[in-house]
């Protein structure tokens, strides 16, 4: 077996610049299914309160999600067909597919949360993993 090298630099620019996006599209979304399916997460069952410090770790969750994203691709990203742009757009349907739409199913079919939760969760796999792929293609084009 040939052993290679993982490109520390482009990992860390990707975890880094797709957490930032991450983190964007999070609130964006989350702003938005509040206009028209408004719940609060805080009152749902087995939410921590807003003041335990724990919670301040929800803010970097975008940042944990990309740099585990930004090693997987670059494992993956010559087994991807096509140009740059194609590769990061499949890798994130690819996301999609493999974190968005299980979690989403398990939690709909175990949980009975308000339709605005799971809205926010499908939306944030569906624009946010695509844009990440885009944003690792290019850094790994690019840098």
């Amino acid at each position: 077996m040939n052993a290679r090298k993982m490109n520390a630099r482009k990992i860390i620019a990707g975890g880094f610049i797709g957490g930032i996006a991450l983190f964007i599209v999070n609130f964006v979304i989350s702003a938005l299914v509040m206009l028209v399916a408004p719940y609060d997460a805080l009152t749902l069952g087995g939410m921590r309160p807003a003041d335990d410090p724990l919670m301040l770790f929800f803010f970097v969750y975008p940042f944990v999600l990309s740099f585990a994203a930004a090693v997987v691709f670059d494992l993956v990203k010559d087994a991807l067909q096509g140009p740059s742009s194609s590769k990061g757009m499949t890798f994130g349907a690819m996301l999609f597919l493999i974190y968005t739409v299980p979690g989403v199913f398990i939690t709909f079919t175990s949980m009975n949360y308000p339709t605005g939760f799971y809205l926010e969760d499908l939306l944030f796999g569906a624009i946010g993993f695509p844009l990440i792929g885009a944003i690792y293609a290019m850094i790994w084009e690019y840098l």
